[in-house]
């Protein structure tokens, strides 16, 4: 989680632009376009454990660090469709996933380390 946050502080916030891919990185740092672009994939598929399993369905097998009681991806744009996805600890060890599309909103309690299919 240190080095996260360092590369976050360098290479987000740092005397760069502010996005994790990047044709042409400053200061020529072209050997770190490829690391950025697995950036994301750090937050999808590690934290938020999203795996697709078809055009409008995934996994999720949320992975939320000890200290934190929440964590939210927003505005993702994926399986056709566009939604929030937030998960945030609940009593006993259980985890509730929320997906919210509009005014649609989807609610999975599950237990910390637990993976739930998903449909939008």
């Amino acid at each position: 989680m240190e080095y996260l946050q360092y590369y976050s502080r360098r290479r987000l916030l740092g005397e760069h632009v502010p996005y994790p891919v990047e044709a042409y990185p400053e200061g020529n740092q072209r050997h770190l376009s490829a690391e950025s672009g697995l950036y994301c994939r750090i937050f999808t598929e590690g934290l938020f454990g999203i795996r697709p399993t078809g055009f409008s369905n995934f996994d999720c097998t949320p992975r939320l660090p000890k200290g934190w009681n929440e964590m939210a991806l927003n505005n993702v744009h994926a399986f056709g469709h566009v939604f929030n996805l937030q998960i945030s600890r609940q009593n006993k060890g259980k985890l509730l996933i929320s997906i919210t599309e509009g005014s649609k909103v989807i609610k999975y309690k599950i237990t910390d380390g637990a993976t739930q299919p998903v449909v939008l």
